[in-house]
């Protein structure tokens, strides 16, 4: 899935909901909720671009969680 099936720009304060690490098979699909705390970073070795996620309900102060873009499922407006 690449960045224009989004509702918008994966960004710094946008909100996001995410799929989290590998999804098996079989495994129950469960969403995740979280603000985009910076920029995305390529990793041109493994050509998977990250972007950190500060989860829905975490202090601000806690390390943001890196999410695999193809893993961001909606973008929503800023929180």
């Amino acid at each position: 899935m690449g960045q224009d099936d989004f509702s918008g720009p994966i960004v710094a304060g946008r909100q996001v909901t995410y799929r989290p690490g590998g999804c098996r098979s079989g495994a129950r699909l469960v969403c995740r909720r979280g603000v985009v705390a910076g920029g995305a970073v390529f990793d041109e070795y493994t050509d998977i671009t990250w972007v950190p996620v500060r989860v829905d309900g975490r202090a601000l102060d806690t390390e943001p969680e890196w999410v695999r873009a193809e893993n961001i499922i909606e973008v929503g407006a800023g929180a």
